[in-house]
């Protein structure tokens, strides 16, 4: 992916099966607004969950969407989706790859790496920060809604965060 910056999220522990991590993230693939606190909804628009190829938009806000793609998926292990369209500010290319590692049978650390281009490209690395901020509060949103079976709101979310930062590495959320 030459020219594209890199970001890697920190690993975040999740009290749950990689089996269960895999259902949210592959077969239920249009569903993220359950756990993801940037996002006003989401929905599938093309494709079977639980496939390569199967496509979702997802709604930042009024104005702001994104349209991805799973193009690559490694059962239990990995899922790759690309960015295929939308109008998020700065995007031009995106590609993101999340990571599933068991730790044992009911917790699983998640992380995140995104490779992308920005347009203009001198923003590339001004946005950065704020790309990995993101990616990082779609684990802790993750974490929080597999652990509690709450979903997660861009309301909801400064508190969950203030909860996460007071857990102690891999302490789970109370339900």
């Amino acid at each position: 992916m030459e020219n594209f910056k890199k970001i890697t999220t920190e690993n975040v522990s999740i009290h749950a099966s990689k089996q269960v991590v895999w259902d949210i993230l592959f077969n239920r693939f249009g569903e993220t607004y359950l756990f993801n606190p940037n996002l006003e909804g989401s929905h599938k628009t093309n494709g079977k969950n639980g496939e390569v190829g199967c496509e979702r938009e997802c709604s930042i806000d009024k104005k702001t969407n994104i349209k991805e793609r799973i193009v690559k998926a490694e059962e239990f292990n990995s899922l790759t989706i690309d960015i295929i369209g939308g109008n998020m500010p700065m995007v031009k290319e995106m590609q993101v790859i999340m990571k599933l590692e068991p730790v044992s049978f009911d917790l699983t650390n998640v992380s995140i790496t995104a490779f992308y281009t920005t347009k203009p490209s001198f923003m590339g690395g001004i946005v950065k920060g704020t790309f990995k901020k993101m990616l990082f509060n779609v684990l802790i949103g993750l974490k929080y809604y597999l652990e509690t079976g709450n979903t997660v709101s861009k309301k909801s979310f400064k508190s969950i965060s203030r909860k996460y930062n007071n857990l102690n590495g891999k302490l789970r959320f109370a339900a």
